[in-house]
C-alpha cells in the first residue's frame, strides 16, 4: 500500500527501481519537478514524484526518448488542444515499434536458423566469427533521436 509519508532521494529512487544520480538527472532535465526541501536540506518527494519516476521508466523500456518523454508529461491533462499532437505522436510511436518488430523478428529468424545450423557443427569451426557477422550484416537502424 502507498505511503502518504515524504520520502527521501534514497527510499524514491529504491521504490522506483533508479539510483539516486538518476534523480538527480531527471530534476536538472526538467523531467521530474524540483522536490521539497526539508528545514535541513533534504530533498523530500511525494507519491506523484515515485509514479512519475515510474512512468519516466516505463517509457524508457518502451523505447521513448528523453525529449519524447518531457514531450508527452508536458502534454498531458492539457485537454482537448492537444489530441491532434497526442494522436501524431501514438502514430509514428505504432510505425516505429512496428519497423522495429519486425526487424527484430527478422533477426530472431536468422539467428534460429544459425543456432540449428552451429548445433551441428564440428568442434573448432569459428562459430563466433559467424554470429559477429550474423550481427553485423542484421538489419537493424539505430534510431536517431
Amino acid at each position: 500500500m502507498p505511503s502518504a509519508r515524504p520520502l527521501l532521494i534514497g527510499e524514491l529512487a529504491k521504490r522506483a527501481g533508479v539510483k539516486p544520480d538518476s534523480v538527480r538527472f531527471y530534476e536538472r532535465n526538467n523531467l521530474l519537478p524540483k522536490p521539497q526541501r526539508s528545514a535541513n536540506g533534504y530533498r523530500v518527494y511525494d507519491e506523484a514524484a515515485l509514479n512519475r519516476l515510474k512512468f519516466i521508466k516505463r517509457a524508457q523500456a518502451l523505447g521513448f526518448t528523453l525529449d519524447e518523454i518531457r514531450r508527452i508529461l508536458s502534454l498531458r491533462g492539457q485537454g482537448d488542444a492537444t489530441c491532434r499532437c497526442v494522436v501524431s505522436m501514438a502514430e509514428a510511436t505504432l510505425a516505429e515499434t512496428e519497423r522495429k518488430l519486425a526487424e527484430l523478428s527478422g533477426f530472431a529468424d536468422a539467428l534460429r536458423s544459425n543456432l540449428t545450423k552451429w548445433r551441428r557443427a564440428p568442434k573448432g569451426r569459428p562459430i563466433a566469427a559467424e554470429f559477429c557477422k550474423l550481427i553485423e550484416t542484421a538489419e537493424v537502424r539505430e534510431r536517431t533521436a
